[in-house]
């Protein structure tokens, strides 16, 4: 029995080293090979040769304007002419007095009437003194002005001054009469009849 245990020992010993010469001897798999890849070179640069620029796109040139026309000068005009107004050929006529309106404001009743210049006139209550009336030439617009004194009778006797200075035919309400009850206003200039001038014709 020893014998046939040595037997296979050594049977399994060879069976080993049989195996492993076998492994040990068998080539392995090579890779191909692969071929080199060639990478290309840039072409040296001369460094005596310039390189050309690049072109440079011209842009269009911008449309011509058209020249302007020479200013043209404008005309001087001449300044306007001043005309004065031609002097009046006739004095003013002489004021003999003024004429006057009034109302009663309460009764509604208008009246008109005549004061000689440095007299006076009774209107209802109050009193009026004619100073002076100034009145324009005939061939002017119209324009006369009195300087009147207004007083009024109070019930009690006395007398209380109302008014005293110019009135304005053209402007009434300029400097008015205040008065509750009266108004008063210069209607014109009281004024002595114009003389005939008219050429008398000769005696046949």
């Amino acid at each position: 029995m020893r014998k046939s245990t040595l037997t296979i020992a050594a049977a399994a010993l060879l069976a080993a080293t049989f195996l492993a010469g076998t492994v040990a001897v068998q080539p392995s798999k090579a890779q191909p090979e692969q071929p080199p890849v060639e990478i290309p070179l840039p072409d040296p640069v001369d460094p005596t040769v310039t390189p050309d620029p690049e072109p440079i796109e011209e842009m269009p040139a911008p449309p011509a304007q058209p020249a302007l026309p020479p200013p043209v000068a404008e005309p001087v005009m001449p300044p306007p002419e001043v005309i004065d107004p031609a002097p009046s050929t006739s004095a003013a006529p002489q004021a003999l007095g003024v004429i006057l309106g009034g109302i009663d404001k309460v009764a509604a009743r208008t009246a008109r009437f005549e004061i000689n210049l440095r007299q006076q006139a009774v209107y209802n209550t109050l009193i009026i003194k004619a100073h002076a009336c100034k009145t324009r030439p005939p061939e002017e617009p119209p324009e006369s002005a009195a300087f009147l004194e207004i007083l009024e009778r109070k019930p009690d006797g006395t007398m209380q001054k109302l008014f005293s200075g110019w009135m304005f035919a053209s402007s009434p309400a300029l400097n008015a009469l205040e008065h509750p009850v009266y108004d008063v206003w210069v209607v014109s200039c009281k004024t002595a009849p114009a003389a005939n001038t008219s050429p008398v014709p000769p005696n046949t």
